[in-house]
């Protein structure tokens, strides 16, 4: 008996074109948490995984116009990694959460916290939504297979998909000229601004020494904030030597009255205390 529903998820299996294999399809309602365009999108989402490639929103819109009719697709918004070549761990168990949604354009938010190879389709009301919602999950417990509307991707797709990553020479070696050219701009005015940074005079009129090792602003930035620190400290330790609190005589009167009037206080409340354990009976000098 073939499997219908993994972790939550619904199997669909598809079809493609020119192909006698079969590509599955994972699917479930999309529920989410969070501001005014979040409630407004929920219970009218479908979040799908493992899509083929090439699938656009027209190839959605006429795919449902086959399983599920009256079904109208409004958006369709798939994961911007689809289309990179790198491969990306998907944890099927967090597919659907702590999705947010930005009141300025929530589609590119979704669209980027996606995982690969995945989208979320919303229709146009919640009815809309509940009849293709009930469509597919019919055809994926009888476990039939529907054609998906992808165009044909055999030899000749390959091919003018290949010939679209050629460059032209001429536009390249624009590209290519222009690119160098603010690289070396940058590379000057990043020269000026080090420059600058080495004829830095100080309070006191010394002018900053940079050592040949430093070659970025960072770099010397950093040795100057350092030198300012650690002259602010040595400044702060030779006041401190300089304070003297017992240099006056009626200072060290002072602070000897002090020292005997803490004495005189911490022998009352020793007083105090024998006093209450002579009167609970609990006082043991010996």
């Amino acid at each position: 008996m073939p499997v219908t529903e993994i972790k939550g998820f619904q199997v669909l299996p598809l079809r493609l074109p020119d192909s006698s294999g079969k590509l599955y399809l994972y699917f479930r309602k999309h529920e989410v948490k969070g501001n005014a365009v979040a409630q407004l999108l929920s219970g009218r989402s479908l979040f799908v995984f493992n899509l083929p490639i090439q699938t656009t929103h027209q190839v959605v819109k006429k795919y449902f116009q086959q399983v599920a009719i009256g079904a109208t697709v409004e958006s369709f918004i798939p994961s911007i990694l689809t289309d990179l070549q790198e491969d990306f761990y998907v944890d099927l168990t967090k597919l659907t959460s702590d999705l947010e949604f930005d009141n300025e354009d929530p589609t590119k938010e979704i669209a980027e916290k996606l995982p690969k190879n995945c989208a979320i389709i919303t229709f146009i009301d919640k009815s809309s939504f509940q009849l293709a919602f009930n469509a597919l999950k019919k055809l994926s417990n009888d476990a039939k297979t529907t054609n998906w509307p992808v165009p044909s991707l055999g030899s000749a797709f390959l091919q003018k998909k290949y010939q679209k990553q050629i460059l032209d020479a001429g536009k390249l070696s624009v590209a290519v000229a222009t690119a160098l050219a603010d690289f070396n701009r940058a590379e000057q005015e990043l020269m000026e601004d080090l420059k600058r940074s080495t004829e830095v005079v100080d309070e006191d009129g010394f002018t900053l020494v940079v050592g040949s090792h430093r070659k970025t602003k960072a770099g010397i930035m950093g040795k100057q904030k350092l030198a300012s620190t650690v002259g602010l400290e040595k400044a702060n330790k030779k006041l401190k030597k300089k304070e003297k609190e017992d240099f006056y005589r009626f200072q060290l009167r002072e602070k000897k009255k002090s020292e005997m009037n803490d004495l005189l206080q911490k022998f009352k409340q020793d007083q105090e205390r024998i006093k209450a354990m002579k009167e609970k009976k609990r006082f043991r000098p010996y």
